[in-house]
């Protein structure tokens, strides 16, 4: 049906009480990178909260294809959204609801390429594993983030970083690329740019102090949509010499060759 006309009923728990989860990926002519990562980390965040995708992957795949066929755009994201379901409570999670969503891509890479800014948050998400829709505490910031021109927020609690709203969080000191390893959410965009990386330096997978990165040489985020975002700013506060790394620049070039690779294998 059209986008417009999608429509749940107002007990849906993901709209009573923010119950539910989500996955996004990018179609690129019917071909999809990564697609079994995505699934298999859909699939389990709804293992995790105990909702119950309503389709076999296999089932799953046919259905995801059968609307990019339909749709016939070239480059185009798609969105799993499965709620907690109708409640007469307004509480109890139920059958969830399914909904499976064509929408637009944002061109972030053009628009960013002088490198992004970020504003620091105190806070930890519950189940970072989990790809839920709850999204409070960044959308609250939003006006600040509008105002200063930042991207996202970074998330740190005790002085140790962790991610952004949307995206995972890299810094690179001294030739090594190093992102935090635990409390995050397991990007499948990272999954990737950590084996590209891996082939041509050094990586640690660790815990990432808040005071680290504004001695770095360099910073970057990863996403679905994104790629690799360099990082400039935080917190208002410059990072190196304020403008994209040469590491960075690199890596995401590499990366661009190996996600392309990916789609002509499809």
């Amino acid at each position: 049906m059209p986008y417009r006309d999608a429509t749940l009923h107002i007990s849906d728990v993901g709209l009573q009480r923010g119950f539910g989860i989500f996955d996004y990926f990018i179609s690129v002519n019917g071909a999809i990178p990564f697609f079994d990562d995505y699934l298999n980390r859909f699939y389990l965040s709804a293992e995790k909260l105990n909702l119950k995708v309503p389709f076999d992957r296999g089932d799953l795949k046919k259905k995801i294809y059968h609307l990019l066929n339909e749709n016939k755009l070239a480059i185009t994201g798609v969105k799993l959204l499965l709620t907690g379901g109708f409640a007469d409570d307004l509480y109890t999670p139920t059958d969830p609801n399914f909904l499976i969503i064509n929408i637009p891509v944002p061109n972030y890479s053009d628009t960013y390429s002088d490198g992004i800014k970020l504003l620091l948050l105190d806070y930890v998400r519950y189940l970072p594993e989990v790809k839920t829709t709850f999204y409070l505490p960044a959308l609250s910031l939003l006006p600040e983030l509008k105002r200063i021109g930042a991207l996202e927020t970074l998330y740190h609690h005790k002085g140790i970083v962790y991610e952004t709203t949307r995206a995972n969080f890299f810094i690179i000191k001294n030739g090594v690329l190093i992102t935090p390893s635990e409390g995050i959410l397991k990007g499948i965009t990272r999954k990737h740019v950590l084996k590209v990386a891996r082939l041509q330096m050094k990586v640690e997978e660790r815990i990432v102090k808040l005071d680290e990165i504004f001695d770095s040489d360099e910073i970057f985020i990863t996403g679905t949509s994104k790629h690799i975002l360099p990082v400039v700013n935080i917190d208002g506060k410059i990072i190196a010499n304020g403008r994209p790394g040469t590491i960075t620049n690199k890596l995401a070039q590499d990366f661009k060759a190996y996600y392309q690779d990916q789609i002509d294998k499809k």
